[in-house]
């Protein structure tokens, strides 16, 4: 994978002593989380940060938003990464900033965005294109009389 982040993808790259890193909630890295803490789902990843999380737990988060775009990252080298990134604070707030990347419309509680869905066309009234539509010059046939060549 290239170590350019794309925004549009929720990616966010940052840089350490020069060496350039992209960090992202994927969803193969949202799996990946979900298999490492043994979660039902990813609705319970808040109650794994919100739980004073560990600083294993922590670093265990950090690799698996690097895994995406770094896919050799070990526990020893992103704990290293965020060791220069500035410790514990800047290493849960990337965390956090990539959590709110992956799931936009829950930290926009219901704003829209560039990832929400397309609204759907507000039907013209009048005639259709429809098996039952009329066409623009038709009228429905109201007179009794049947047509006998006469």
């Amino acid at each position: 994978m290239t170590n350019t982040a794309n925004a549009q993808r929720g990616q966010l790259g940052f840089e350490v002593d020069g060496d350039q890193w992209v960090f992202a909630f994927t969803t193969n890295a949202l799996c990946a989380v979900e298999e490492e803490f043994d979660l039902k789902d990813i609705t319970e990843l808040e109650k794994v940060l919100s739980d004073s999380p560990s600083l294993r737990t922590i670093r265990k988060l950090f690799r698996i938003g690097l895994t995406d775009c770094h896919p050799d990252m070990t526990d020893m080298e992103a704990g290293q990464i965020m060791e220069a990134v500035g410790g514990l604070e800047p290493s849960l707030e990337l965390i956090m900033r990539a959590v709110e990347q992956a799931f936009p419309e829950a930290a926009k509680k219901g704003s829209g965005g560039p990832r929400s869905p397309a609204r759907k066309p507000v039907p013209k009234s009048g005639r259709g294109t429809g098996r039952s539509s009329t066409s623009a010059g038709a009228r429905p046939n109201t007179s009794t009389q049947s047509d006998t060549g006469g």
